[in-house]
């Protein structure tokens, strides 16, 4: 059975994968150790490719293309440079509208490849490189802890976690508070106004966490300059308790927000990470957890959206939910000890 895993985990190896998009050079090496911003690898690629019909745009046969050309391929150009031009006193020109090089020439046709474009991954963690990936990129491992959650805008930042439900008074109604909160990774239980959100944002803090996310506020969050995770997604719920107790373990330390668009493909997911300077072999390999007795869950599904409990019994035969749908369940014993009945589709499984 598959299901979604969800890490709160104290002490592990966390190891992430810093890749291009296309191939390049890599910039680092096996056993380098790295900071966040350090580059990783880099490609250089053209920007655009022209490809130039002589024939028709010099007016000339095919024969004596050939004799028009004044460039070799893979040589180097500017813009305005000669390609190519007709002999006589009028002679029509072809020249190049960029910088860049010749890269083919056949059937009449010239292809330039023009303009550059630069692409480059730094470590979003600091750690260790432990693995490189040909042409693409590294794999960075470090020590600490990591929790996940379900939903993020797709930046990165870091900070000292505050917890805005344990201060005192509430810093949006005292300025000096609310200005403390400048570059810090703030974090409260759910987000549904708007005012509060374009306050942390022109503030600006280092980063923001979320229980969970107003729908209405989706527009906007998407494009917020600042990294925004939602630890159950969008709705009214509120921290759950697990979560809760690595926010506070979390709190007021150095934390790394990487605030990952979700991918089903890859398992990446939004995370808060608390790195330790240290960096061993032990835990670089976490078994999956499966779906099984005892394992600890937290629930996705309305109504109990944010709940956390354990799976008591997996039953083997689909049943029919209300949603008309037939599904395997399991029987999960809530932390206030309810008993639900739910598919194995609507929890994630929490690796601790």
């Amino acid at each position: 059975m598959s299901v979604e895993l969800i890490r709160i985990r104290s002490g592990q190896q966390i190891c992430r994968s810093i890749l291009l998009s296309d191939l390049g050079k890599i910039l680092v090496r096996t056993g380098q150790r790295v900071e966040i911003g350090d580059i990783i690898a880099e490609s250089v690629n053209p920007a655009k490719f022209l490809i130039f019909d002589l024939v028709n745009g010099l007016k000339i046969r095919s024969h004596k293309v050939e004799g028009c050309i004044e460039r070799l391929i893979g040589e180097q150009v500017e813009e305005g440079d000669i390609i190519a031009q007709t002999k006589g006193l009028l002679p029509r020109i072809f020249r190049s509208p960029a910088d860049g090089k010749l890269i083919s020439i056949h059937d009449g046709k010239v292809t330039l490849a023009l303009g550059e474009k630069r692409e480059t991954v730094s470590a979003n963690i600091p750690g260790v490189v432990v693995e490189l990936i040909s042409g693409r990129g590294a794999v960075i491992c470090c020590q600490g802890d990591v929790l996940q959650g379900v939903w993020g805008n797709g930046l990165s930042g870091q900070g000292e976690l505050v917890l805005l439900a344990d201060l005192e008074t509430d810093p949006f109604e005292h300025s000096d508070q609310f200005q403390a909160l400048i570059g810090k990774v703030v974090v409260m239980d759910s987000c549904s106004n708007r005012a509060r959100l374009n306050a942390l944002k022109n503030l600006p803090v280092g980063g923001i966490v979320v229980g969970s996310l107003s729908p209405i506020l989706l527009e906007e969050v998407e494009q917020l300059p600042v990294p925004l995770m939602s630890l159950t997604g969008f709705g009214d719920s509120l921290i759950d308790p697990v979560s809760e107790i690595m926010l506070q373990k979390m709190t007021g330390q150095e934390v790394i927000i990487n605030a990952n668009i979700p991918d089903v493909y890859t398992g990446l997911k939004p995370e808060l990470i608390l790195p330790s300077s240290e960096v061993s072999a032990d835990g670089l390999f976490i078994d999956e957890n499966r779906v099984e007795l005892g394992a600890k869950v937290r629930l996705i599904g309305k109504p109990y959206t944010g709940n956390v409990g354990t799976i008591i019994e997996l039953p083997e035969d689909p049943e029919t939910f209300a949603s008309g749908l037939k599904l395997i369940p399991a029987v999960i014993k809530r932390l206030d000890g309810e008993i639900i009945r739910v598919p194995i589709t609507n929890f994630e499984v929490i690796v601790e």
